[in-house]
């Protein structure tokens, strides 16, 4: 399984997707904590964090962390919160390049006293338990962006599960368990996977695959949930799998993930073929739906069988489905228009009125 240096040439498109989904994603999760006034340390862990930015100075996630963290500088301050900064790079001369990138970043920030970096050049198989012990209990959002699939082991996956208050994001190149799945080396990491099931799904669906054999780990009481973005680069698959315990960090996610693609909110492409299934066709009953479509079917048989639902239970509903409020929200008024459902008011589907600051809203379904 030969590796390519991604640093040695400028970052690809899909790259940069990677890399603008996480940032998006930290500036996100981080006001969250500013503004708790339970919190106040929070950890941020890049552990394949790379030589800070790629030869032409586009910046690699190190320096999308350090500029998030600069744009809330003042906010920091006000609140005087904490935050631990862990970079890991096991190749030495992006470790060099990464701590002159940040350390320079790092003097200009002024937040010295609010900021602790840790730099760290040692395996990451070495260094996640003992970093796990120190963090396990604490706010964290951990990225995991591996080169190729074997660091992320189930005994890491299980141990993020345990994480109290972690949301993770991890990359892992899909096309993989495809090309190298049946070799000895490869079955050691993942003994339990059905290679049949790979084989006879389209090459598109395989990180979604991966994503399933992911949630097949979780323990039955779990409350993490997991979520798969496609990634691809030619007729090769790679993807992200984000991980939180947390529904305002799914819908988040979700929210980031909807913007970077409106149609399927899932991958970098149309992966299901839906454009196609939007254009006039002279026979439409033997015209596949959207994915769009096939929700909204599953929202109206939800509603229509439970007789009766809350504003909580869609919303539930919708982001257990990978889609987001506002996609139920537009059908559940689309039913109250076509004299479907009865409901008093707005329909209140969002995570203020559903779990801040809860305010019950029932959907009735009319025979």
């Amino acid at each position: 399984m030969a590796k390519k240096d991604l640093h040695k040439k400028p970052f690809p498109d899909e790259t940069i997707t990677k890399l603008e989904i996480f940032e998006a994603y930290l500036q996100e999760w981080l006001p969250v904590f500013i503004h708790n006034p339970y919190i106040d340390k929070v950890n941020v862990c890049d552990f394949f964090a790379g030589a800070g930015e790629d030869p032409v100075g586009v910046p690699g996630s190190p320096l999308r962390i350090m500029s998030i963290i600069e744009r809330y500088r003042d906010d920091i301050l006000a609140k005087e919160l904490k935050i631990k900064v862990i970079f890991n790079e096991y190749i030495k001369w992006k470790f060099k390049n990464l701590c002159n990138c940040v350390k320079d970043r790092e003097k200009k920030l002024g937040l010295e006293n609010n900021v602790e970096i840790e730099y760290h050049n040692e395996d990451f198989a070495n260094l996640f338990p003992k970093v796990a012990t120190e963090i396990k209990d604490k706010a964290n959002l951990i990225f995991l962006d591996q080169s190729g699939v074997k660091q992320i082991t189930q005994q890491v996956f299980e141990a993020l599960e345990t994480f109290t208050s972690t949301d993770f994001m991890f990359f892992i190149a899909s096309s993989f368990f495809n090309r190298f799945g049946k070799l000895k080396a490869f079955k050691n990491y993942f003994p339990d996977l059905d290679l049949a099931k790979i084989k006879g799904s389209p090459q598109a669906y395989i990180h979604r695959i991966i994503v399933e054999y992911y949630k097949e780990k979780l323990p039955q009481s779990s409350k993490t949930k997991l979520y798969p973005f496609t990634i691809k680069k030619d007729q090769n698959i790679y993807g992200l799998i984000f991980g939180t315990k947390n529904v305002l960090g799914a819908e988040k996610f979700l929210k980031i993930a909807w913007d970077k693609n409106k149609i399927n909110g899932e991958a970098n492409f149309d992966i299901d073929d839906d454009i196609d299934k939007q254009q006039p066709t002279l026979f439409p009953e033997l015209q596949g739906k959207t994915k769009i479509e096939k929700f909204n079917d599953d929202v109206r048989k939800v509603i229509a069988g439970s007789k009766m639902i809350s504003n909580k239970g869609l919303y539930d509903y919708a982001l257990d489905n990978g889609f987001l409020p506002s996609h139920v929200s537009e059908i559940v008024r689309n039913l109250k228009k076509e004299g479907l459902i009865q409901y008093k008011g707005h329909t209140k589907i969002s995570y203020d009125k559903c779990y801040k600051n809860p305010e019950e809203i029932i959907f009735k379904a009319i025979k």
